[in-house]
């Protein structure tokens, strides 16, 4: 292990040692993306997806506490081994750092992003509805080309706080296999998303579960942008807001941040849904994705310094 060699002291704390793989996990990700076809967490969901329509073929069964036993059943023994590889390891750090740089992958999602753009940019719409579906739950066939652009704009924001801010935060002030916990349910929350009818009765429970483990990364993500973006008009929202969500309070921040306007109605299964129009006045533009492309890594840079120096801090309170 690194705290076996002739480092100096500073080098092998917990906290460094988190800055460290959490940079090295990151820069990973945004260099040498996988493709979604061969991504180990992508190929789990095939299995979620496979586990649900089994539990739902049997209506006495269908219950989504039941529903999140049956997937925990498969997820254990995957922890076990992957835990036991670890322990046996030489190097454990650097496995450490692989299952993390696995744990934050959003299979080449900031690339289909810019796709999007240009394809928009191009007027070729159908190509921008081909991308984005790949990557939404929400109909994209008859979305316009602002319709796509919001989309868009709206998947980078969630999929970046939800794939990799939350998941950094565990494992800045937990441990990988916190971290890694967490995004196995994510996705599976994903593949039983409550939206869609057919999951409504397993995927409830998980879907709230995952919220839970959301909030407190989201709070302090958005603490650390609302310090240095303050708005009034912002705060106000966020505040006098009734039933809000870690997506709807994302969305009210970077819609201010941005200046757009965010949410509304989507179409989800063939189905209306109409929920609160978030964030500035003004309507949201194609340049947007851009903004949220350019915007991103800045903070992602600066949330993974804070979350380092929170934990030293902690570390230091308990030495």
């Amino acid at each position: 292990m690194l705290s076996d060699l002739a480092f100096p002291h500073w080098l092998t704390h917990p906290a460094f040692l988190a800055f460290g793989l959490i940079s090295a996990a990151v820069l990973l990700e945004y260099n040498v993306t996988w493709r979604k076809a061969v991504h180990p967490i992508a190929l789990l969901n095939l299995l979620n997806h496979r586990l649900g329509m089994l539990i739902i073929a049997q209506p006495s069964r269908a219950n989504s506490v039941l529903a999140l036993g049956s997937a925990l059943l498969l997820f254990v023994p995957l922890m076990a081994i992957l835990w036991f590889i670890i322990q046996i390891a030489e190097f454990q750090n650097i496995l450490i750092g692989v299952l993390l740089w696995v744990s934050i992958g959003q299979w080449q999602l900031r690339n289909a992003a810019k796709r999007i753009y240009h394809y928009i940019a191009q007027d070729k719409k159908q190509l921008a509805r081909d991308t984005l579906n790949g990557f939404v739950l929400r109909d994209t066939a008859q979305l316009s080309p602002l319709g796509i652009a919001k989309a868009t704009t709206e998947m980078l924001i969630l999929r970046h706080v939800y794939q990799q801010i939350v998941v950094i935060f565990w494992f800045a002030f937990t441990n990988i296999w916190i971290a890694l916990s967490y995004r196995l349910l994510y996705e599976l929350a994903a593949s039983w998303n409550p939206k869609y009818g057919q999951w409504r009765g397993i995927g409830q429970l998980t879907n709230t579960l995952i919220r839970l483990l959301q909030w407190p990364a989201v709070v302090l993500y958005s603490v650390m942008i609302i310090v240095f973006n303050p708005n009034k008009t912002m705060l106000q929202q966020l505040i006098t807001s009734k039933n809000m969500t870690p997506a709807t309070w994302l969305l009210t921040i970077y819609g201010w941040i941005i200046d757009a306007q965010l949410s509304g109605a989507y179409n989800y299964a063939g189905q209306r849904i109409r929920k609160p129009k978030l964030g500035s006045f003004n309507t949201l533009k194609l340049d947007h994705i851009k903004r949220v492309l350019y915007l991103q890594p800045i903070w992602l840079c600066a949330y993974i310094l804070l979350c380092s120096l929170i934990a030293w801090l902690l570390s230091e309170i308990h030495l």
